[in-house]
């Protein structure tokens, strides 16, 4: 945590002393597909399914030159996945929804590139992501075909 501190420190000084473009500010959303692995000791989810969901939030861009700007906001994205599983054969089924809340705080570098009237961009950078709520739905059904059951761990 303390190098990527000093990383957005040594950034923001870069944007702050360089030539002053102007900064643009905007709003962006969409529609977010997400997905996850889960894996475990015993078990893994073969198929989780994707959660139709959506991001919303404003942006910065501080221009560096022409070509290059740094960009940043405050999004807020939902994330999570489904499952409908047989696990262990016809012993368990599962059917779970997870939605989890987040707010990302993306800080991208973008490079811009003019082709024949055009503007193309490209952007990489991390993000620093803070869960705020999340709800998961679910329900089971478990079948024995024996009485004796025996868990040892």
């Amino acid at each position: 945590m303390k190098n990527f501190l000093k990383l957005f420190a040594v950034i923001l000084v870069i944007t702050f002393t360089t030539e002053s473009f102007a900064q643009n500010f905007g709003v962006k959303a969409g529609l977010n597909l997400s997905n996850m692995v889960i894996k475990g000791d015993d078990y893994s989810v073969a198929n989780p399914k994707m959660n139709l969901g959506f991001n919303l939030g404003v942006t910065a861009e501080f221009p560096i030159n022409p070509m290059f700007s740094f960009e940043t906001g405050l999004m807020l994205n939902t994330k999570g996945f489904k499952i409908d599983e047989t696990i262990l054969g016809e012993t368990v089924e599962a059917k779970a929804k997870t939605n989890i809340f987040y707010l990302d705080i993306p800080l991208t570098a973008k490079i811009g590139f003019d082709v024949g009237g055009a503007k193309i961009y490209a952007l990489a950078g991390p993000y620093v992501g803070f869960g705020l709520s999340g709800k998961v739905k679910g329900e089971g059904t478990i079948f024995r075909y024996n009485s004796e059951y025996d868990r040892r761990g």
